[in-house]
């Protein structure tokens, strides 16, 4: 591509944070209007603004922890990056946590390659491996279900086998081998093939057992921590319910959230909430204003945190101006980025 050519693709930071705000907004607004608006404003108002603290707390225990299970995955890959660097770096993909699927992150995999030359393949597997851990955690919680009688025993026991066939599925070279393979024979993905192999072989150590193991006891602590911290809510709103409903609820709609792959489970997340508050015995308007208290110190907090770092980091700041100055391709090797700005 001619340099003086326009970029195919670009990043636009400031595109990207007026969406996100006005996401936030029409949700708040959604929220508002399944409810009744008097209730929900003094649901509001009561709620001990002294709880925020240990909620607040909470939220960053789960960050701190999905943080230490990135730069593990980093140094098991041969990648070693000191911490508070790295921590920024891991902070800063929440500025993009409000996009489909969350795949906003992946600008975490070109800051640690533009910085500390980490290739794709290997911040791919990290990154992938991350989600696949944190989806794994929040299926397990879900499961809670089955003691609390809202579901039966074969839906926990299906979600526990259906993730161990894709863990041994993803860890036999055979069959991964073959699947890879196959996409060769595919004109529209036959470019991606040798890259799929090199991705797989990096990341393959990732897979072992223990290793699996040890990440999913931490996402399971992390996203514990998070459904603690909207059991407190409610209970500051005078909700009844136990720990283990309030973190059942909260991810389950997790879970729904994400599933729909849209702006980071935005809406679908919220109305399960609130719908799942209610059949455990919250009123409308109590269940609204939990959903809202609990999203803004976990979603909106890690948001803003992101858009924080981006913004007080200069070493980070330049990529808000790509824009006019990052030019992303797809090659059939790799993906190459091009940027005069340097993080």
């Amino acid at each position: 591509m001619n340099p003086t050519d326009r970029p195919k693709r670009v990043w636009k930071g400031r595109n990207i944070a007026i969406w996100t705000v006005l996401s936030a907004v029409v949700v708040f607004i959604l929220l508002s209007l399944i409810s009744d608006l008097e209730a929900l404003e003094t649901a509001l108002i009561h709620f001990p603004p002294g709880l925020l603290v240990p909620i607040g707390l909470l939220s960053l225990g789960n960050y701190f922890l999905r943080y230490v299970k990135w730069h593990w995955y980093l140094k098991l890959l041969g990648h070693r990056i000191n911490r508070y660097p790295n921590f920024l770096i891991f902070l800063s993909g929440f500025a993009l946590t409000v996009t489909p699927g969350k795949v906003g992150e992946f600008i975490k995999t070109y800051i640690v390659k533009e910085r500390f030359q980490v290739p794709y393949t290997a911040s791919t597997a990290v990154l992938l491996m991350e989600r696949f851990t944190d989806l794994a955690a929040i299926v397990l919680l879900s499961c809670l279900g089955l003691f609390l009688r809202f579901f039966h025993w074969w839906i926990a026991l299906a979600s526990i086998l259906a993730l161990l066939a894709i863990m041994m599925l993803l860890r036999n070279r055979l069959i991964a081998g073959w699947i890879i393979d196959q996409t060769a024979r595919f004109r529209l993905l036959k470019r991606f093939s040798e890259p799929l192999r090199t991705f797989y072989e990096d990341g393959w150590i990732l897979l072992e057992m223990g290793v699996f193991t040890q990440a999913l006891l931490l996402s399971l602590v992390a996203w514990f921590l998070e459904g603690l911290g909207y059991a407190v809510v409610a209970w500051g709103l005078g909700s009844g319910i136990s720990l283990m409903e309030g973190v059942f609820i909260y991810s389950v709609a997790l879970l729904g959230g994400g599933l729909t792959l849209f702006l980071g489970g935005l809406g679908a997340t919220e109305g399960g909430m609130v719908g799942l508050g209610m059949v455990f015995g919250m009123s409308r308007s109590t269940s609204a204003a939990a959903t809202i208290i609990i999203r803004v110190m976990t979603l909106w907090f890690a948001v803003l945190i992101g858009w924080g770092v981006f913004l007080f980091t200069p070493g980070l700041r330049s990529l808000l101006k790509a824009a006019r100055t990052d030019e992303i391709e797809l090659t059939s090797e790799e993906i190459e980025v091009k940027s005069e700005d340097r993080v």
